[in-house]
Order: C-alpha cells, then sequence, then structure tokens
C-alpha cells in the first residue's frame, strides 16, 4: 500500500543540518512522500533561508516561518494541522534520529496507527552518557507504573502516526518531553495500536543543543516529566 507521508521538521538554528536531514527523508520516505513541511521559528542562523532555496526546486517542501511563536511541541502540532498526507511524521532535526529506520516504520502502518522509534525496546541503544540515559528510563519506568503504558521510550520524540489519530488527539503545547508522555497516553487511551521499532540514539555531530545540558537540567526536566505523570494519573 503506498501512503502519503507528511514529514514535519521544527526547527531552530539547524541550517548545518536541515540540507542533509531533508535529503535522507526523500531518500527512505521514497514514493511514500508527500510533503515536507518545515517549521522554523525565525531561526537567528537563517535556517528557513536554506528551506526557502531548497523548497524553490523541490514543490513537496513547504515552510511555515513563525515570527512570533516559539517552542518544539507547538511547532509540530502547526505542522499537524498544516499537512495534507493521511500520515503524519516528525523527528529531532539535528540527524540523532535516523531517517534510514523510516522504511521499517513505513512497514508497520498496516497494523498500527502509530509508530515510534525507540532506544529502549530490543535492537535499540542509547549512546548518551550514564547521567541522560538513567534520567530517561526512570521516567519510562514511572510511566509504565503509574500509567500502565507499555511503551518502553516514552520520550521518543520520532513518531509515525496516521493524520486520523489527530482528530481525537492532539498534542500538548507547552514543555520539551512532557508533550510525549501525553500523546503516548492520549492515543493508547483513545485505542489507538501503538508499535515500538528500535534505533540507535547518537548526539548531535553539527550546531548547538536545545537539550538540557548539566545535571541540574536534567534533574529539572525529569522532575516536569514525573508532574505530567502524576497529572495524567489523576485526570478525568
Amino acid at each position: 500500500m503506498q501512503y502519503h507521508i507528511s514529514a514535519i521538521l521544527p526547527t531552530y538554528n539547524e541550517k548545518e543540518n536541515i540540507g542533509k536531514l531533508i535529503s535522507q527523508i526523500k531518500k527512505y520516505a521514497g514514493v511514500h512522500l508527500y510533503e515536507i513541511i518545515v517549521v522554523d521559528d525565525n531561526s537567528p542562523d537563517r535556517t528557513w533561508e536554506i528551506v526557502t532555496s531548497l523548497a524553490k526546486k523541490d514543490r513537496r517542501i513547504r515552510l511555515i516561518r513563525r515570527i512570533r511563536v516559539r517552542g518544539l511541541p507547538s511547532a509540530i502540532w502547526a505542522g499537524i494541522k498544516a499537512a495534507r498526507g493521511n500520515v503524519v511524521m516528525w523527528m529531532d532535526c539535528d540527524l540523532s534520529h535516523p531517517p534510514s529506520i523510516i522504511p521499517e516504520m513505513i512497514r508497520n502502518l498496516g497494523n498500527y496507527d502509530v509508530i515510534s522509534a525507540s532506544r529502549y525496546v530490543k535492537g535499540g541503544k542509547d549512546s548518551r552518557n550514564l547521567g541522560r540515559v538513567v534520567a530517561s528510563r526512570m521516567v519510562d519506568i514511572a510511566a509504565s507504573v503509574i500509567l500502565s503504558l507499555d511503551v518502553k521510550d516514552i520520550t521518543s520524540g520520532f513518531y509515525m502516526a496516521k493524520k486520523k489519530v489527530f482528530s481525537k488527539v492532539t498534542l500538548k503545547q507547552d514543555g520539551y518531553a512532557e508533550y510525549c508522555i501525553r500523546f503516548s497516553h492520549d492515543a493508547i487511551r483513545q485505542g489507538y495500536k501503538w508499535k515500538e521499532v528500535p534505533y540507535t540514539f547518537t548526539d548531535r555531530q553539527a550546531g548547538k543543543s536545545k537539550s538540557f545540558g548539566n545535571i541540574l537540567n536534567f534533574v529539572k526536566n525529569g522532575q516536569l516529566c514525573l508532574n505530567e505523570i502524576i497529572r495524567l494519573k489523576f485526570s478525568k
């Protein structure tokens, strides 16, 4: 079966990565790629200029440049609302999420509604330092125990989902990793079938990371994720 995939790329200062990422998505999504929507939060490094140039050569590439709004979850949601394909996909734009697993994600669309890339299922690997891995795993365990969610990598950030999922599910519009937890929770509670496929996470090779760099920030981010899990546990 051929799908029509809308690939959503939320960007902020990714001029060193965006061209390579778009090229790889086109390669691995193949005939299933309908469009690439880059949602750029007015990057000071002018990432949007590179996208504009690429769009002149490929009509499937679209740019949404946001001047007064910023934030990862809201950028993804803006892309989902603008998407015209019957499948949406989004991922980080620093090449830590490998486009090479897109074919495996597509193969699972016949039996599942949401496919997520996972560092923690069999065959997956998280190459970050031990402290960051432990912090992520603690959040995963909390989500499993408190919310009874059978998702090994609850803060994946790399998803492919049938567009119909968003007739019942919206994305949390703030936070960094918390939106992943709510999305997983809401989609599964609505009865959508979920599948994880393994991948190896590697840190960005170019550009500056927007994630939390030191141990205090990792602890703070972990606390925010735990707060979200608790809110979901006691929400109606």
